[in-house]
This record gives structure tokens, C-alpha cells and sequence, in this order.
């Protein structure tokens, strides 16, 4: 909240605490996640070399050698990655044993929209009302005059 206060009128607050972080979970998502981005980092890799290379023909070393460099780049960001964010996942869970974890508040408006965008969406509804009974009536009587 902005001024630290109590919510206003109309809000509820809702909090949630983070005690505890289940390790495999973390790993596996870690895991997909980074695998993920591994796949983006060979491709910008490849289309790289394809690039530079026809700029600049035999400047960069051979395609399977570039490649290769980078998959094995990318196989040891996944394992270091993955390592250390469920390491870290770890000793999260021994530091919320002590602390009690993250609480997060967040408020929630228990209002409707405002008043413009009400008065707005009911003059556009009348004007679409107003406009639907003009057009066929329009069309009608100029079908008449052909």
C-alpha cells in the first residue's frame, strides 16, 4: 500500500506466507525452464553463424564445431542452473524454519468500475441501440427508391 496504512474503504487485504518450498518441484521447473531457454540460445547461435557467415565467409569456425561449442555451453548452464536454484530452494526452507518465511499482502477492490466507465459503457450501449433501429429503417426506405 502506498501510505503503509490501514486499507481503505471497500478493500480486503489478503495475505499469503511462503514457509516452505518443495525442492523437487523447484528442480523440475528450473529444469524446464532452463531448458527452454537453452533451446532459444543454440537457435540464436545457428542463426548467428548462418549470418556472420555470409557476411563474412570462413571467419567463424566450421557449423558442427560452432554448434557443438554451443550445445555444451547449454548443457552446463542447464546443470549448473538447475543446481544451484534447487540448492538455493534448500536453504530457503532452513531459513524460513527460523524466520517463518515471505508473507506477501496484496488488497483486492471489493468496488465495482468507476463511475466514468459505467456512464460510458451505458451511452455506448444506447447509442448502439439507437443505431440499430436507424439502419434497417434507412435501408429499407432507400431499397424503396431503386
Amino acid at each position: 500500500m502506498p501510505g503503509g496504512g490501514a486499507p481503505g474503504p471497500g478493500r480486503r487485504p489478503i495475505r499469503l506466507r511462503l514457509s516452505e518450498a518443495d525442492p523437487w518441484s523447484v528442480m523440475v521447473t528450473s529444469f524446464l525452464l532452463l531448458a527452454g531457454l537453452g533451446v532459444l540460445v543454440v537457435a540464436t547461435a545457428g542463426v548467428s553463424w548462418i549470418m556472420v557467415n555470409a557476411m563474412a565467409p570462413d571467419v567463424l569456425p566450421a557449423f558442427s564445431t560452432f554448434l557443438a561449442v554451443a550445445v555444451g555451453v547449454v548443457i552446463v548452464e542447464v546443470v549448473l542452473g538447475t543446481g544451484l536454484v534447487t540448492l538455493g530452494a534448500f536453504l530457503y526452507n532452513l531459513s524460513a524454519q527460523y524466520s517463518g518465511g515471505v508473507e506477501i499482502a496484496v488488497t483486492e477492490a471489493l468496488t465495482g468500475p468507476p463511475q466514468a466507465n459505467v456512464r460510458a459503457l451505458l451511452l455506448m450501449a444506447r447509442a448502439r441501440r439507437r443505431l440499430r433501429t436507424h439502419i434497417p429503417a434507412r435501408t429499407q426506405r432507400d431499397q424503396g427508391t431503386d
